[in-house]
């Protein structure tokens, strides 16, 4: 199934322009970039949540805490 979205002119000749570049068709290349905005928000959401974690000491402390528990049960053995 296909879906049409509009974009601007010039964004259809960014895309057009980097599909010749790579020998990829249009599509591909737009998949692509959305693949890699959507990993991108992810870091940057994770990040921001983590650093919220940190502001905050209790938190904090109960992921230290729960990292702690786990940590023998990450060993492999091999130190």
């Amino acid at each position: 199934m296909s879906t049409t979205i509009r974009i601007a002119d010039s964004t259809k000749d960014r895309v057009k322009a980097i599909a010749e570049m790579t020998g990829k068709q249009m599509q591909a290349v737009v998949e692509e970039a959305i693949a890699e905005y959507e990993r991108k928000v992810f870091w940057e959401r994770t990040n921001q949540r983590y650093a919220e974690l940190r502001r905050n000491p209790e938190e904090w402390a109960r992921i230290e805490a729960e990292r702690e528990g786990e940590s023998e049960a990450l060993r492999d053995g091999s130190d």
